[in-house]
């Protein structure tokens, strides 16, 4: 590889993407970093996202007399559709909707408590909770994001609590459209409040001033306790095993290099909170701090 260069990702079928995973993880690596130098800047003032799994090589670190906001995702890939023959478009139900469009697949109640899970999340976090679903329709406008770091940008997000408890155990889906502040939760069409990553940054920088989220310390804190509260009999018993395991790696990391007591138990609440969130109930962790 050409010194200076990052790697290109490829992949080439919808099965590589693992429900979304890909699209996860471009959505932080490029919420931690600038654009190519051949795309434009970032928005000057746009909240910063600290980045807690490498932040001993990078420098780059939180700030523990600063606001801490989580915000918790769960990562859909979507299905492409082309034609009018798609029910969406074919039953006239839903207004503004035309090909192409977007449907991503729900996690049925019966095989999944998934939903479930994200709208007890929310309970505690409103405004804080999830899906979040990608625009690019081929790999080259993929590419494209990437390398301008605008995958979140390029991104729509839904809050489970708009759509709503799961009715039954059948299959359901919510189609949507880039620029169309409206998706669709179906198979009976209903009108779902489609949010882009501008407005949910609108949202966190007016939480900054919000009593809970005041000192990341606290906030994160208050994070390893609900997510804890929400995870499997089986992942409390091994919340004490993978705070070890993260101290452990965090010594590796800084490599001697002191940090306060303070700013090591947020890091670490963070990132226990982060591993269970990721692996008990399906969803990302991040933390959002003003500039």
């Amino acid at each position: 590889m050409a010194a200076g260069k990052e790697p290109r990702i490829n992949f080439s079928t919808k099965a590589e993407l693992n429900e979304g995973g890909l699209h996860g993880v471009l959505i932080w690596v490029c919420l931690h970093r600038k654009p190519y130098p051949s795309s434009s800047a970032a928005p000057v003032g746009a909240p910063v996202f600290p980045n807690l799994i490498q932040e001993g090589h990078s420098g780059f670190d939180i700030r523990i007399n600063f606001p801490g906001v989580p915000l918790f995702f769960q990562y859909k890939l979507p299905e492409l559709m082309k034609r009018g023959t798609a029910f969406e478009i074919a039953s006239g139900h839903c207004p503004g909707l035309s090909i192409p469009f977007f449907r991503i697949a729900m996690m049925r109640r019966d095989v999944s408590r998934q939903h479930e899970l994200l709208l007890r999340l929310e309970a505690r976090y409103p405004s804080n909770v999830f899906y979040a679903a990608p625009c690019t329709a081929n790999i080259s406008d993929f590419d494209r994001s990437y390398n301008g770091a605008t995958v979140a940008r390029q991104s729509i997000f839904v809050s489970p609590g708009d759509i709503g408890p799961l009715p039954d155990d059948k299959a359901y889906s919510l189609a949507y459209k880039p620029g169309l502040a409206t998706g669709y939760f179906c198979s009976k069409p209903k009108p779902t409040k489609v949010q882009t990553f501008d407005d949910l940054a609108a949202l966190f920088k007016e939480q900054f001033a919000e009593k809970r989220f005041a000192e990341v310390g606290e906030a994160a804190r208050e994070m390893r306790e609900n997510v804890l509260e929400l995870a499997s009999p089986s992942m409390r018993q091994a919340e004490q095993l993978i705070a070890e395991r993260v101290g452990a790696r965090r010594i590796q990391i800084l490599d001697g290099a002191a940090r306060p007591p303070e700013e090591e138990r947020a890091v670490t609440d963070i990132l226990v909170a982060r591993e269970i969130a990721r692996v008990d109930l399906g969803v990302d962790l991040l933390v959002a701090q003003p500039r």
